[in-house]
Formats: structure tokens, sequence, C-alpha cells
């Protein structure tokens, strides 16, 4: 039997810290907050970093230490690349620059909605971009400065399923055969997946239309839309919850198992089913969506203490060369710069997998988060 994770108080109270930031902080009135945009002279720029000595980095990504040993190797900067989760991120910015006391001097971030609506009209960071990149990265990724995709989406057990997808349909998931076996983040640790049941009650018409296409007929609904209507049927059919999507691969695509669960993963876990020999499979036409565009923002801290080796070091990760750990090295993921190489094992570009996700509406789902959330732990708390 699968269980879940339990919630640490360290990770809890990381997470109570963060809200109660946002909900003191107003909406900043400017378009684009913490924006600048700059046109890099390199060769004063490499000169600049390299007499500021080493650099420190948190990213919600473990590559961050391959990235750092590339960029020493190239630029002779040496880097302390730190993997740190979203919410223990955000709350040591803000103390760290409230303090005064600032070690960080960037960040690899994938909560959108704290960032627009706390972190960059409040000042805490600010999205640097480099003209010189203009061409290449598209204008909507530009700001907040995104340096990678990746989808996160239903995956299951080629193993146990070889004739394919066992759903095809997301309120599949809410039905009896799959009660206790579907497999999420905990949304309390995750902004993101937040964000994802945010965008979904925000789409009720997208989920009441998927209901009629599976069962032919119309969805009875007893919430406020169809979209919380199948968010608490969802929770409340045993929906587990785990830490890592690494975790959330091993429990699906582990071999010999005859009645396995499914669960959402970023693609980059795919890499398992080789490293160790998993056997896992995306739910290809998956209705309505597979799942989510997940961004990862590349950001400047306030007052960092090596703001010219961050900002070589920002616009060294949105270049081919820079990406090269979470694209070249590994699949899954997809730069924002159109220039860099597409890994053959991602199942296709970034266009194509566009139609099959959500991209998720970040002050929406900032506005929506607190009430997911209170869903969540009443329908889902018992899981």
């Amino acid at each position: 039997m699968l269980h879940p994770r339990k919630r640490s108080a360290g990770t809890i109270a990381v997470l109570l810290v963060v809200m109660a930031a946002l909900a003191i902080s107003p909406l900043a009135a400017q378009a684009k907050p913490g924006y600048i945009e700059e046109k890099v002279d390199m060769d004063a720029l490499v000169k600049a970093a390299k007499a500021e000595g080493e650099l420190v980095v948190y990213w919600t990504s473990s590559r961050i230490t391959v990235a750092a040993k590339n960029f020493e190797a190239k630029y002779g900067i040496k880097v302390k690349g730190t993997k740190m989760a979203d919410p223990e991120q955000a709350e040591r910015v803000i103390r760290e620059v409230d303090s005064g006391k600032v070690q960080v001097d960037a960040i690899g971030f994938e909560d959108g909605p704290f960032l627009e609506t706390k972190l960059l009209p409040d000042g805490y960071v600010m999205s640097w971009f480099p003209k010189d990149l203009a061409s290449s990265i598209a204008k909507e990724d530009q700001y907040p400065l995104i340096y990678q995709w990746q989808p996160r989406i239903f995956a299951y057990n080629a193993e146990a399923y070889p004739n394919g997808s066992p759903i095809t349909n997301l309120w599949q998931l809410t039905e009896p055969t799959w009660k206790g076996k579907v497999i999420i983040r905990d949304p309390a640790l995750t902004p993101a997946n937040l964000a994802f049941f945010a965008t979904i009650v925000s789409q009720p018409d997208v989920m009441a239309k998927a209901y009629k296409d599976l069962y032919g007929k119309a969805l009875v609904v007893k919430e406020k839309n169809a979209g919380w209507e199948f968010l608490r049927r969802l929770f409340e059919n045993g929906l587990m919850t785990m830490n890592a999507d690494g975790d959330i691969g091993d429990a699906v695509g582990a071999a010999g198992q005859k009645d396995p669960p499914v669960g959402m993963i970023t693609m980059t876990k795919m890499r398992d089913n080789i490293d160790k020999n998993l056997k896992l499979a995306t739910c290809q036409g998956l209705k309505p969506f597979m799942g989510y565009a997940l961004p990862t923002y590349a950001l400047l801290v306030k007052n960092a203490p090596h703001p010219n080796a961050a900002k070589l070091f920002l616009r060294y990760v949105c270049t081919p060369e820079g990406i090269a750990p979470w694209t070249v090295d590994n699949m899954g993921g997809y730069s924002s710069n159109a220039e860099a190489f597409v890994n053959p094992a991602n199942e296709g570009s970034w266009q194509l997998w566009l139609p099959k996700l959500l991209r998720l509406d970040n002050k929406s789902a900032m506005r929506l988060r607190q009430d997911i959330l209170d869903f969540w732990l009443l329908y889902g708390k018992a899981n």
C-alpha cells in the first residue's frame, strides 16, 4: 500500500511565513515591477564578474551543480549552488533582504504567483534581461525571465498497461477504480500544483465539457463550478501525496507491479526508465489536458553581493550552452531560448506540447491560492 508523506513542522512553518508575507503585500501598480533590461558589454561584464569572487545561488533543480561546474570551467568563477524548494527560497530571500544581510545572488524559482505578487513588486528580486538575447527568447518569456519550461504531466506504468494509458480523461481519476491510486506532489508544499488547481477552477467550462465528453451527460455540480466539483471529487477519492517528483515516478513506474497507480511528474523523471529500470510512460491523449506547463524563472536578488557575476550566470543559463544540463544531458526540459538543443527523447518540440498543457495564470492563481489550500486541507487532509 502506498503511504503519503507527512508534512514536517519546518516545511509548514516556511509555508506559513510565505503566506503571511503575501497577506500584507499590496500589488504594485507598476506594469513590470523589478524589470531591468540591459545592453550587455560582455567583456566588461566578465571582467567585473571575475573581480567579485564566488557566486551563491538557490535553485529548485539539482542540475544546478552541473551548471555551476560548467560556468566555472568557462569563466573561472566558482558557484555555490544549493537545491532548495520554492517556499524555503522565498523565506530566505525575504529574511536576507529585510535584514540587510544578503548572502544569495540569484535564484531559480518556480512559484510564479508568489513571484509576481510579492517578490517582484516588493523589490526582493529583479527580473534582469540581457538585450542581446531578445531575438532568441519570446517576449512573453522575457518578463519575468523564464530560462526553462517543463511539462508536468500524468504518467502511468507501461509494463502493467502495455496497450497504452489506462486513463483518457481526468474525470476518471475521481472514479472508485482509481481510489487511492493517484499521486501528486503535496499541494501545501508545491505552489505550482496550487496554481494548477486554481487554473482548473478558473476554467469551469473546460471541465464541464470533459465530463460530458466522457459520460455523455451534463455534470451535476454541488460546488461553485465544475472545476471545484472536480477538485472535491479528486481529493475525496484518496488522492495520495509525496514530496518529490522522483518519489512519485518510483511509485508509479517500478517494475513488477500488478495494479500500479498513476502520478503527476515532470517529464525529466522519464530518464529514470534508464537510470532505475522504471516503466514510466506519459498519458498521451489525456483530456482535457495532460498537465501543465511549468516555468522556472531566473532572477537577480536585491543587493546581491556579487551582482555582475549573478548577471553573467543568469545570462549563461539562458544560452544553449548554459541550459545544457537540463536539455542535452537530461530529457524533459525545454530552454526558453529558441536556438537551444531539444532532446529527441522529449516526445516532440515545446510547440507540440503547449496545446496539451495548461499555462498557469500567476496573478489569478495567487488570488485563489488560499481558497485552494483551504479546500485541499478540508477534503484531502485525511490522505
